[in-house]
């Protein structure tokens, strides 16, 4: 753990698009029921490049602190914490905060509060030495799990842990996961864990080798009929869209069987569209999906200690975080970046 300072180096986004600014800036102050927290890793998400591209606005000025898949380790607790202590390793997820006391909250669904904050949006994030917990949303990293290995848990994993979930995928049950990067391959694992059998859609045959070396049953290229070929293997009783794509829409109507799950994760540029009839006499159920609960998050963790859910990631230096910016943004990331901040 490095030594308290006033000052730690920051990697700043000043335009939308350009390169990060690695730069000397004060260390956050933690405030009641906040922790401070020496960042030692901290995952890359297509979250921070939508950002980053100007394709999601920030909600204050420039310039700010990306990144919300950081671990690390506690070196101060603010007034009032009573579960943490320096020397506890936690993990700093999308989530920064909630109301607490809304009916979303209250019952569950907190991720879908009115009032949600988020790390690295409202607040700064975890590509610097230093961050800023609450408490209150801190999650307990086993200290048997790898750090690199872990933050992409933080919202890759655990946006597709709370995906599978809400499927409600049965033993036995055909699943279709296109889109085959970084959320896929655990929403892969995940429906393999509800005891499906699952089918594969890429347009690239590294990333079904991939897929199948992850335990898919079926590969399909996305280039072909993807729906024909599922349809004769039954029609898929769920189906998860990871591919940020307006075309694997279509696709997955196609495959869908009658009263398939559909849940939609990834956000396509372009609008979708569909025909009233392609879902009311299918009868099919189509939701949203976004991020997990911290129940969802701890549950991920305990099943990644017991090695039933395994992350592909590759380290980068802090010094070469403008790289993989740019490499993620190319699309030729296979599996998750993490920026070792150590």
């Amino acid at each position: 753990m490095q030594a308290l300072s006033d000052t730690m180096t920051a990697a700043l986004m000043t335009t939308p698009g350009g390169p990060l600014s690695l730069a000397d800036i004060a260390v956050p102050q933690a405030g009641h029921g906040e922790l401070l927290v020496n960042i030692e890793v901290c995952g890359l998400c297509h979250t921070d490049l939508h950002f980053w591209k100007g394709d999601h606005p920030l909600p204050r000025d420039l310039p700010v602190v990306l990144g919300h898949e950081g671990i690390g380790r506690v070196v101060k607790a603010g007034p009032g914490v009573s579960r943490y202590a320096p020397g506890d390793r936690v993990g700093l997820g999308f989530v920064y905060g909630t109301c607490g006391h809304c009916r979303e909250c209250m019952s569950g669904h907190e991720t879908h509060c009115g009032d949600v904050a988020s790390t690295g949006v409202h607040v700064d994030g975890c590509f610097a030495n230093y961050a800023i917990l609450r408490e209150d949303w801190a999650t307990p990293i086993p200290e048997d799990l790898d750090a690199a290995e872990a933050a992409p848990l933080l919202c890759a994993g655990v946006a597709a842990y709370s995906a599978v979930r809400k499927a409600r995928i049965e033993p036995g049950e055909l699943v279709a996961v296109f889109g085959t990067g970084g959320l896929g391959s655990y929403a892969i694992q995940l429906a393999k864990l509800c005891g499906a059998r699952v089918v594969a859609v890429d347009v690239s045959d590294e990333k079904l080798a991939h897929a199948t070396s992850l335990g898919a049953d079926h590969a399909v290229s996305a280039l072909g009929d993807p729906g024909a070929e599922i349809q004769a293997l039954g029609g898929a009783d769920a189906c998860f869209n990871f591919a940020p794509v307006s075309a694997s829409w279509r696709q997955i109507l196609s495959a869908a069987r009658t009263r398939a799950r559909i849940v939609l994760i990834s956000l396509p540029t372009e609008p979708l569209s569909f025909e009233a009839g392609e879902l009311i006499e299918a009868g099919l159920q189509v939701m949203g999906s976004a991020d997990g609960t911290r129940l969802e998050l701890r549950q991920l963790m305990e099943l990644a200690s017991a090695g039933k859910v395994r992350s592909i990631v590759e380290t980068v230096p802090f010094a070469d975080i403008n790289s993989a910016f740019e490499r993620l943004a190319s699309g030729s990331v296979q599996g998750r970046l993490v920026i070792d901040m150590r």
